[in-house]
């Protein structure tokens, strides 16, 4: 009866242990769950951030990019315009393009962390700057080169203006030194033509049967002329026979019109004259003998007509 007193005593009292036991079991397998539930948290928080961070990253150099394609589209806007740039703004649109390539360089790369891209917006942030005072610069050279368009044009104006009138002031000179001169020209205010019979070396008379005429003289004065040189002038006569040929003595002897025509002359001599209305006399023989008809003599001096007559020999 004793012994099996004691067996019951004793399952009775390894039944707390057991409760022990189970209780550190469950206790260690809740911490352990804690544990892992805290380590998910941890590495979900970590991990949302950090994919956080990446998209807040490349969208930010999304940003930088059209940024630095705005500020190139400027420079390529300005470098289209044709403006013709001086040394210094060469050099500064050189130094704006080197640093375009190095920033889009830099956020090329894949793995920028936040530190570089914020350097990276601070040199963005000095393009624009720089490309600013540059598009300021072509302008204000742009409005200096229309200015001197302008200026030109108006002095080309001026030029062409001042051309026209000198021009038409030196056709206005010729016209009056042209007008002076035939004013100057020695005119004929009398005229006579005459055959003259040779009947001896003292002896002449008038004549106006053709085969007796051995000479026509031509006796003439000069109108007052106050504009005319004083002095030698040349003469020219111009014989034409009955038969409307122009006499010529030795050949293709030319003298100068006005206007610069060049035409033949049958007799040349020179007077002196002093426009003191002295009268002059010039003769002329044919070699080839005077023949019926009327003989038309022109006088030429000064480039010009000076007088005409004509004879009539039967």
């Amino acid at each position: 009866m004793q012994g099996i007193h004691t067996k019951q005593e004793t399952g009775i009292d390894s039944q707390p242990d057991d409760n022990r036991r189970d209780s550190t079991k469950i206790y260690f397998f809740v911490v352990a769950i804690a544990a892992l539930l805290a380590t998910n948290v941890y590495f979900y928080v970590k991990y949302k951030n950090t994919g956080e961070q990446v998209y807040e990253l490349t969208g930010d150099k999304a940003n930088m990019q059209a940024e630095i394609d705005r500020i190139e589209a400027e420079l390529d806007r300005l470098t289209d315009e044709n403006v013709e740039l001086n040394a210094s703004l060469q050099a500064a649109r050189d130094s704006v393009r080197s640093t375009i390539a190095a920033l889009r360089t830099q956020l090329a790369q894949n793995n920028l962390t936040r530190e570089q891209l914020t350097d990276a917006r601070l040199e963005i942030g000095k393009l624009k700057a720089q490309v600013s005072e540059y598009v300021s610069e072509v302008e204000d050279l742009r409005r200096q080169n229309a200015r001197l368009i302008s200026e030109r044009n108006d002095l080309r104006r001026e030029v062409s203006s001042s051309t026209n009138r000198v021009t038409q002031l030196e056709e206005e000179n010729t016209d009056l030194v042209d007008k002076v001169k035939r004013a100057a020209a020695l005119k004929v205010s009398a005229l006579a033509i005459n055959g003259v019979r040779e009947r001896s070396k003292e002896r002449e008379s008038m004549e106006t049967r053709a085969r007796r005429v051995d000479k026509l003289t031509i006796d003439f004065t000069i109108a007052d002329n106050p504009l005319a040189a004083k002095g030698m002038h040349d003469v020219y006569l111009r014989v034409i026979d009955p038969n409307g040929n122009l006499r010529t003595q030795t050949g293709n002897e030319l003298f100068e019109l006005e206007g610069g025509n060049q035409i033949q002359y049958t007799y040349k001599t020179a007077i002196e004259f002093e426009n003191d209305g002295a009268s002059y006399t010039i003769e002329w023989k044919d070699p080839k003998g005077f023949q019926k008809g009327t003989y038309t003599v022109l006088l030429y001096a000064d480039n010009a007509v000076m007088g005409q007559g004509s004879v009539v020999l039967k």
